[in-house]
Order: structure tokens, then sequence, then C-alpha cells
């Protein structure tokens, strides 16, 4: 097979100019296959045939339909053309849809045009003269104004060389579409084969995809099998961006599958219901543009009924532009600067197109916000770099691979793009390998976890510190426990708070004590402290501190979390100081054959309440362990230190 040049070739024009005979004169193929269409003599739906260059590369054409009620099925074909035959009656030169077509390959952005104008056997060369200078003066304010014109006819043969001779030319000058990209093909049309199958066919708008892969097809959520692939009628092992392809899908029926759904790699885009936008209202539309109109939104393959959210005005103007929201009733696949066309629910004609800025915007705008307005207008401009911090806004912690997936790049793209961020500091990278986060996002995390933190002193005023648990569920953003951890490193590097195994504060923070509360802090201190192995319960405090219950509990708490008191059982505390003295005396007991609750209880001096209180948790931090009715020293755990700081591991 040819070398491909993989570009797309297509057609537009008024019905019954000459479209489909064009195309047949150039790759001599049929492409009104329909029964319909065979006996209507017009195109109802895309057709499509290869193309021979005269250097002997191949490249796809489009026959997309012209009449005004087929109008949706062009839009489907023309989402993947990249040079565009605008074809014109020589005897008729512009008519009504020959603007509307014109309108809508402006505002797909396609990028060459040629302008051909056929029957020319059916002319003297005067009044083709005419029609020329004609055609010329109405294409003046176009994309087209400086196109090409070449004279054909289909039927004697014209001219037909000289077109193909200038294809060939115009498609070295074609940006090739992102083939490193993740797959994705928007279907715009499903057949079955019998023998095979389920057979779907579009241009591929991004990425590759190879015999045997599994694929998505989106927005239904069913996955299938790539069985076989066809490129310009002939199979072939594997397609890219840029080719009109045929793919042979197993593990989906016909009818599972509709026009404007897209097969793609798994796992990589998602359907959305809602989509930021620039939108340009046609000078020539016939009404203006109302906040919240109802509409229909045609992008690549799909046609979908919504609403326009204009988010500055309340009306767009013909010839006006500006940022809009798009809210659509059902789901669609689309990524940023995807092209789309914009017309009236009814009756339908176009008022224009856009460009996707945001395909995931994660709300519904409050309208007339010029911070929202200046946030669009710098993603619009900003390049991969701008949305890798949008992506990040909305979701902290994303990994490389993660961020190369949303980016639809490769990792090598997004590590050169989240160097420059960084370079710029814009992005920091997670400690531990939890991702990144924006600088914006962290400053503003910080803020909240210290707001959430002091919203917690206020409820608990004797506490130094949350439980990070605690104060992860209480922020507005979802983080990943890892991420969440991440963000505390940051945030104790820069001295902002201060994470104790699974407790934070804000750094240096003390609880603000009154002269009362230090009074009766040190008294209860002292009285643990000298009471040591027979310390007091909290029914003697409660007696001791009559009516002062809150403050009581709220200093026990305090000692506690400072670790000069050690809570052994609920409501059994020793001083710090006591339970150092611990680990020697259960090492002095044990010798060969352990000890019983009652030897150590008389060791120490206590009763058996606080004595066996305190030999369970000895049990539970693996200082000890029982063995019937006896307690043996757990040898490894002998050199580790006191007991004293175990609070925290209880």
């Amino acid at each position: 097979m040819a070398q491909d040049q993989f570009i797309i070739v297509g057609t537009a024009g008024h019905i019954d100019h000459g479209k489909t005979t064009l195309v047949k004169a150039l790759t001599g193929l049929e492409t009104d296959t329909h029964k319909e269409e065979k006996e209507r003599g017009i195109s109802i739906d895309i057709g499509f045939a290869p193309l021979t260059l005269p250097d002997g590369k191949r490249i796809g054409v489009i026959d997309v339909p012209g009449h005004e009620k087929f109008i949706k099925n062009m839009l489907a074909g023309a989402a993947g053309i990249d040079l565009i035959l605008l074809v014109i009656d020589a005897n008729e030169g512009i008519m009504p849809q020959t603007k509307e077509h014109l309108y809508i390959v402006e505002m797909l952005h396609v990028q060459k045009g040629i302008v051909v104008l056929t029957k020319v056997d059916t002319v003297d060369e005067e009044w083709l003269s005419l029609v020329q200078e004609e055609v010329r003066e109405g294409l003046k304010d176009s994309t087209l104004a400086d196109a090409p014109i070449v004279p054909v006819s289909s039927v004697t043969g014209e001219g037909i060389e000289e077109l193909r001779n200038l294809i060939a030319e115009l498609a070295k000058e074609i940006k090739p579409r992102e083939v490193n990209a993740p797959f994705r093909q928007p279907i715009d049309r499903i057949f079955s084969v019998p023998g095979f199958g389920t057979v779907v066919t579009g241009t591929i708008f991004a990425g590759s995809v190879k015999v045997g892969d599994t694929v998505e097809i989106l927005p239904a959520g069913l996955s299938a099998r790539i069985r076989s692939i066809q490129v310009h009628g002939e199979t072939t092992e594997k397609a890219q961006a840029g080719q009109r392809t045929a793919l042979n899908l197993v593990g989906v029926e016909r009818s599972d599958l509709s026009r404007g759904f897209v097969v793609a790699a798994p796992h990589v885009y998602k359907p959305s219901q809602l989509m930021d936008a620039r939108f340009r209202l046609l000078t020539e539309s016939p009404r203006t543009l109302t906040n919240r109109m109802r509409i229909r939104v045609y992008i690549g393959s799909n046609e979908v009924l919504g609403r326009v959210i204009l988010l500055d005005r309340d009306e767009l103007l013909p010839g006006e532009e500006a940022l809009v929201q798009l809210d659509l009733e059902s789901p669609v696949v689309c990524e940023a600067k995807d092209h789309l066309i914009i017309r009236t629910y009814s009756p339908m004609y176009t008022l224009g197109g856009g460009v996707v800025i945001d395909p995931h915007p994660t709300r519904l705008y409050r309208r007339n916000r010029q911070y929202i307005l200046e946030d669009l207008e710098s993603r619009e401009k900003g390049g991969p770099q701008a949305r890798i911090l949008q992506v990040l806004e909305e979701e902290v912690g994303l990994s490389l691979a993660e961020l190369s997936k949303r980016m639809k790049a490769t990792d090598d793209q997004a590590a050169q793009w989240i160097d420059e961020l960084k370079t710029h500091n814009q992005v920091v990278e997670l400690p531990g390998g939890s991702g990144y986060v924006t600088y914006r996002s962290l400053a503003g995390l910080l803020d909240e976890i210290e707001e959430k933190i002091r919203a917690h002193y206020s409820r608990e005023k004797y506490h130094t510190f949350a439980a990070k648990a605690q104060i992860l569920s209480q922020l507005s953003k979802k983080l990943k426990p890892k991420v969440y951890d991440g963000i505390l490193e940051l945030g104790e590097c820069m001295g902002r708070i201060d994470v104790q195994q699974d407790r934070v504060r804000i750094a240096d923070y003390e609880v603000p004590l009154g002269l009362k509360e230090k009074q009766m802090y040190q008294q209860v201190l002292e009285a643990f402290q000298k009471a040591g192995f027979q310390p007091p319960g909290i029914q003697d405090l409660q007696a001791q501190y009559k009516g002062q219950d809150k403050m009581l509990q709220g200093i026990l708490s305090l000692l506690k979390e400072r670790d000069l008191l050690v809570e052994v059982e609920d409501g059994i505390l020793f001083a710090k100081e006591t339970m150092a003295q611990a680990p020697d005396l259960l090492a002095e007991l044990a010798g060969e054959n352990g000890f019983t609750v009652a030897e150590f209880r008389d060791r120490v001096g206590t009763s058996r309440k606080y004595a066996l209180a305190l030999l369970e948790y000895s049990d539970r931090i693996k200082w000890t362990k029982r063995v019937e009715d006896r307690r043996v020293l757990l040898k490894a755990q002998a050199k580790n230190g006191s007991m004293g700081t175990a609070n925290a591991d209880a």
C-alpha cells in the first residue's frame, strides 16, 4: 500500500452543485451508497472514498450532504476535515447552503481550502469569467478569500488533474494531528457486516489504535475489542490520527451505539454535560443569542441539545463573541481546543461557532463575575501549563502518569510542562511521591487546615492538638490520606503546622491558661507525681475540685495530650515519671519464670485495681505477655525506653 498522507479532504456546498460527482471524478468511486440517496439523487449521509495523489500518496475524501435538512450529517463529517473543497455550480454561483457550509468550515477552523467551480462544460467562457468574479467577491470576507479557484467538469474531466495536483500541494502544508495522544475517534457511521459484526467509521482525532486493542465506547461506558481495521478500504494492523478508519468491534451490538459516541483509549476521556467555551455569533445571524437560550450543539460527530449561558451579558449580537458555558442535556466527549457549532433549536439554522476552553468545569458559574472571566481568559491563552494548573486546582495530588492522561500527552511532555511550572514556583511536588499541588492550592489548603484546627480549639479549649483524621474529614477538597500527609509535611516545612503521629496543631500553639487553670494544672500534676503507683482517682479529684468538673476534665485532657499523664485504662492515669520506672521494675520482677499480678502489686505498693490496669496496658504495648496467671517480659522490647511516652501508641 502506498504511503498515506494522514489528512482528510471534504466537500461542502449547496445541494445539486456536483459534490458527489466531483468525488467520483477524483477517486473513481461512488459515495452515494444508500438506496434512498440513489433514488433521490442527493446525498443524505456521509460518503467516503480514498484518493490517490499524483505522487502516490493516498488521502481520504469525505462527501457530505448539502441539503439543508441533512445539515447535521454534514456537520458530523466536517468535524474531521483538514482541507475543504467548496463546490459551486458554475451555472448558479453562491447559494444559501454554500454560505452556511462556508460558515461551518470557518467555525471549524479547517486548515486549507480550494474553491471548485463545477459543470463548466455547460457554460461559455464569458459566463464562467463572470461567475469567477462573483465568487471571488462573495468570498472576500471569508477564510477562503485567497483560496485558489479551479474550474472543473466531472463529466469531461476538464480541470480534474489540475485539482488533484493542487490538493497534493496543499496537503503538504497541513499540520498533522496529535499522534502521541491517547486514542480518540468520534463515530459518524455504524453498520453490521455479516460474519464480522459491528463496524463503526470516523476520523481519528488523536492517537493510534491497533488490532487487538481494548477500547472504551463513550459516553455509554461500554468496553469492546478491535477485531480488524480498515483504512482507505484496505485492511491494516494499525491506524492513527488523521486517518479515516473503519473499526470492527467485538463485544458491542449495533443497537448499543449511536452517532456521536466516541471510541477511545480506556479510562482516559470523561463525558461531560457542562463545558466552557468561547463563542462567536455569525455577523449574518438572523437573530441574537440570549442567555439560557435553548440550542443545538455540534461537536465531533455529535448533536446534542442544551442551553447557552452568557457569562458577561444578557444578549450576544451578530458579529460579537463572548465566553460562555454550555449546559447540555446529554453527555458528550470532547477536549480543550475542540471546535463546535451552535444552531437554533427550532427552526434550525446556524448561529455561530466556538472553541472549547474547558471540557470539565466543576460547576455552573455565577454570571458577571470578573474573576471567573479573567480565569477563563488565562486558561484560554495559557497553553498546556495553564491547563495543568487548572487540573491540579480541581484535583490535588495527581501523579505524573495521571496528569499525562488528563492532558492527553506523553509522560515526557507532561514532565517538561511540570518542570517549567516548578521553575516558576507555580507547582510543587508533594513529599513521598504523593503527586503535585499548585502553590495556590497548597496555600489555600493550609489556610483551611489552620481554620479547622482553630475551630477545634474554640470547641475544645484545653486541646493543643486536633486529630488528623478529623481535620481531613472537614476539608472542602477530598484528599487521599497520602496526599493529605504530603500537604501537612509541606506545612511543617513552612513552619505553619506541627504534626505528631496522628495529631496536628498550629505551629507553636499552646493552650492559654488563666490563673486558676494554671494553679489547678500544677496541683493535679504534682498530685499524680507524688502518688506514684497509687494515683488519685477521677472521683477523688472531682471531690477536691467540687463544681469545677469542666475545668478539671480540660486540665486532665491537656496533661494527657502533653504526655505528662498516661491513661492506661479509662479513668486510670499515672504520671509520666511513674511510668518511666515501670520497665526496670518489670525487668527486676520477671526473672526466669515471670511474675503474678500480686507480686507486682506488692513490689510497687499499690492496689490490685491499679496493678492489673497497668499490667494489661503493658501487655497491649508489648512490654509483657500474659502466660496463664503470670507475666513474662518480652526481651525484644526491654531495650526500647520508657513506658512514659507510650500514651500515643496505646
